[in-house]
């Protein structure tokens, strides 16, 4: 058992699912390019805050979210993030990340799937600049450790609203996997993502 898959996980995946199904129609395409076996990085549309529960509830995958330090500060909620699978990195300054993103490598190794939002914030309806050092850091602990190149799966994400009124429509889309093997093109691979990211989100 991963440590996602904890007592508190299961309970705020059913809260979640009672919350969804009342505010949400969600709909997910693509699942296909999601690999059977083997680590992943998927790279999604950060729209706004829902789309960190949509992703671990209906992507069928254990997930573990990068997520910004600050969520982390506060004892109670560094427990929570914690056990929901969440790894704390420095949006700001990545070097400082950099002994985080060294302990990655074990959960590499267990053929995880890492979540990396690249614009790093909420950017709804447009895109933001991509964090491509972040990107960088990972490809660069993909050589050091001599590891296959990991393929990085766009993930678009769009909101509308149900014709009845009454509830929001919500789709995923997952789009074919990216690979880089060469960690000094980081910034043009970022690009390329976020420009497939782009297109499964319909901007």
């Amino acid at each position: 058992m991963t440590p996602h898959r904890s007592p508190v996980f299961w309970a705020t995946w059913v809260v979640a699912q009672i919350i969804f199904s009342f505010r949400f129609r969600v709909k997910v395409e693509g699942l296909h390019h999601l690999p059977a076996e083997g680590t992943a990085l998927l790279i999604p549309k950060h729209q706004q805050w829902w789309d960190v529960p949509l992703l671990g509830t209906f992507i069928p995958r254990s997930l573990h979210f990068l997520a910004k330090k600050e969520l982390f500060d506060h004892p109670l909620s560094r427990f929570y993030m914690r056990r929901m699978g969440g790894i704390a990195i420095d949006r700001g300054n990545p070097l400082k990340s950099l002994p985080t993103f060294r302990s990655l490598f074990p959960l590499l190794e267990k053929q995880a799937f890492l979540v990396l939002f690249p614009e790093g914030t909420y950017f709804p309806g447009t895109l933001g600049p991509g964090k491509w050092r972040l990107i960088q850091m990972i490809l660069r602990l993909q050589e050091k450790r001599g590891l296959t190149p990991i393929p990085f799966i766009p993930v678009g994400i769009r909101y509308g609203s149900h014709p009845s009124g009454r509830s929001k429509t919500v789709e995923i889309i997952i789009g074919p996997g990216l690979s880089e093997a060469n960690s000094q093109r980081a910034e043009d691979f970022t690009n390329e993502l976020l420009t497939r990211v782009g297109v499964l989100s319909g901007l």
